[in-house]
């Protein structure tokens, strides 16, 4: 009898392993701050500090200042990402950025059939790297190395990947960028690699609408619209991205976004202060019905 309970265990085991694989490596589809996940990841033409090592590496070239951010996102079933990321000058006309992105589910419940669960599991995943982004003239182009690694139950994998990113500046303040995510592969799991989730990501942002004071110029409102599309090649889904940003007295941030063709968040808000060279966001990401709680996302940016 305890052989073949051992025996059930272990093959809920791998349905549970098997399951977790399907859904890729989270590390690399969600985003890493709340600014971006606040305004419906539409970040692509935006990113322009150090979370570009994520969103795109071109946008490292677009900083006028050096920065060093952290993030953390609270997901489902309390799995937890914690990210660091830095953008530091690197000649007259480029950027480098390095970054470390963990993540980790906690203790998960293995279930093959309703009612209690069979054992437990949990997922990390690790990705970190390093980035560079350089100015063309009105052109910006990047490119990102990462190392990825993945433990499930007892086992391991490592693998890479690598982004390339492009940004341009058009007319009338409109920027508009491009990126190719995850292109690599990962070492077996057990018994076959979990899949990367290959990305590609167009899109655009400018600003509608600016007050300024008569005295000074002071920005008083300004604001800022992105949209972009993705595809998810291992899905075969695209989706629609759209956020909207009210700058008030260059100090407080509302923000908001919509995703189309998304099962687990369709609509996303959030804010952000800034103080002299700090700035501080927050994401609120209500996840649909069927999904217990939200989602939250905190960052901090430091620019000098």
């Amino acid at each position: 009898m305890k052989s073949l309970l051992s025996l059930i265990f272990l093959l809920s085991i791998s349905v549970g392993a098997a399951r977790a694989q399907q859904a890729g490596l989270a590390v690399l589809r969600l985003g890493t701050n709340a600014a971006a996940m606040a305004m419906g990841d539409a970040q692509t033409a935006a990113s322009n500090d150090a979370y570009a090592t994520y969103w795109n590496p071109a946008g490292l070239a677009a900083a006028s200042t050096n920065s060093i951010g952290v993030s953390t996102r609270l997901w489902i079933a309390n799995t937890r990402t914690y990210i660091a990321t830095t953008r530091l000058g690197w000649g007259r006309r480029g950027g480098l950025g390095f970054f470390v992105n963990a993540t980790d589910s906690g203790e998960l419940d293995v279930r093959t059939q309703p009612g209690n669960p069979e054992g437990t599991f949990s997922v990390q995943e690790l990705s970190t790297g390093v980035a560079y982004g350089r100015r063309l003239g009105p052109l910006r182009v990047g490119a990102t190395a990462k190392y990825l690694a993945q433990r499930l139950y007892g086992f391991n994998a490592s693998g890479y990947a690598f982004d390339l990113g492009a940004q341009a500046d058009l007319p009338a303040n409109v920027v508009v960028g491009a990126t190719v995510q995850n292109l690599g592969k990962m070492e077996e799991l057990e018994a076959e690699p979990t899949p990367l989730p290959r990305l590609v990501r167009g899109g655009a942002t400018f600003t509608p609408l600016t007050l300024t004071a008569e005295d000074d110029d002071a920005a008083i409102l300004r604001t800022t619209l992105t949209a972009e599309v993705s595809h998810l090649f291992s899905n075969d889904e695209t989706q629609l991205h759209v956020g909207l940003a009210a700058e008030v007295l260059e100090l407080v941030t509302l923000r908001a976004g919509y995703i189309t063709n998304e099962e687990l968040r369709k609509l996303t808000f959030g804010a952000g202060i800034t103080y002299n060279a700090l700035r501080f966001d927050y994401a609120f990401l209500p996840f649909e019905a069927g999904f217990a709680g939200d989602g939250h996302v905190l960052s901090l940016l430091y620019a000098w």
